[in-house]
């Protein structure tokens, strides 16, 4: 009796012992890093509380220096605009850089849409020239935007005092009557635009033909809609201009990890951020869709 205890405890030990080291060796198997550099705050974070994925944040400027930093290999996912990214991909960057080709898509976000802001006292019939302008955010998607905007109504940028400054930071300056106007490139609705509207600012459509001058340079803007009621005071619907959001990674980043990415940002972040998200077009962006990701498109399909 005393001989069949003993074997029952030390076969207890031992597989108690096999358990913890087992244990031991899993819970030490390091997780996968990935390095982000994105503007999109909520997303952001989505990413960081990942629980398989050691994310760091890298704070990059706008879309093309993001682009680079993912062809350099310093970062390995990033938000960008589409129209950047195409540009950037097929060697047309206004900086005459070579195609930017280690970069693949993701997924396709939802879009960023142009909100063109003038100050409480100024006259919207006036035109751009000689005023006063916030052109963007230098942290922002796309921050040259802005100013093809100006020049796409005829106004060159030099009849005009640019500057570059964070939306909360604009809006603040336009409701002082510190600058005339301010191009605000974001989802809507961005509570910044809303803040400026409640202190008295207004909200001008884009709608003419310099949305036809503007796409010869950013062929993937599209003529979009403000829904009435989207910002305060807002009863009608107003015309402006949008670009799609896109995350895309280094090509030559891991195929698994790239899936699991994935397949984390459509099943396991919050539906109020997943809203941002479009799989439905995501297989045609404008760039070649990393394998990775492709496969769970694939199996998404399938599933169905």
């Amino acid at each position: 009796m005393f001989y069949r205890r003993a074997t029952l405890a030390l076969s207890l030990l031992v597989a108690f012992t096999a358990c913890g080291t087992r244990a031991e060796v899993e819970s030490a198997t390091p997780r996968p890093n990935v390095r982000v550099s994105m503007r999109l705050t909520d997303v952001l974070h989505a990413f960081l509380s990942l629980p398989e994925f050691s994310t760091h944040q890298v704070t990059i400027g706008d879309s093309v220096k993001r682009l680079k930093a993912l062809q350099e290999g310093s970062i390995d996912v990033a938000t960008v605009v589409a129209d950047v990214t195409y540009l950037a991909f097929n060697g047309q960057l206004p900086d005459h850089s070579v195609p930017l080709q280690n970069i693949r898509g993701m997924a396709l976000m939802n879009r960023a849409v142009i909100h063109l802001l003038i100050g409480p006292n100024v006259d919207p019939n006036r035109g751009f020239r000689g005023m006063r302008i916030v052109l963007g955010d230098p942290s922002g998607g796309n921050a040259a935007l802005g100013e093809r905007l100006v020049n796409s109504t005829g106004v060159l940028t030099s009849e005009i005092h640019g500057e570059f400054a964070p939306y909360d930071a604009a809006v603040a300056k336009l409701l002082k009557g510190d600058v005339d106007a301010s191009i605000v490139t974001a989802l809507p609705p961005q509570e910044a635009v809303a803040r400026a509207l409640r202190g008295g600012a207004r909200l001008l459509e884009i709608n003419g033909p310099e949305i036809d001058r503007l796409r010869m340079q950013y062929p993937l803007l599209r003529r979009t809609l403000l829904a009435r009621g989207t910002y305060p005071g807002q009863d009608r619907p107003l015309h402006t201009v949008g670009v799609d959001l896109m995350l895309v990674c280094r090509a030559d980043l891991d195929n698994e990890l790239v899936y699991q990415l994935t397949r984390a940002l459509f099943e396991e972040i919050p539906q109020r951020i997943r809203r941002q998200f479009d799989p439905q077009r995501a297989p045609a962006t404008v760039i070649p869709l990393h394998p990775g990701a492709a496969r769970y498109y694939r199996e998404r399909e399938l599933s169905r």
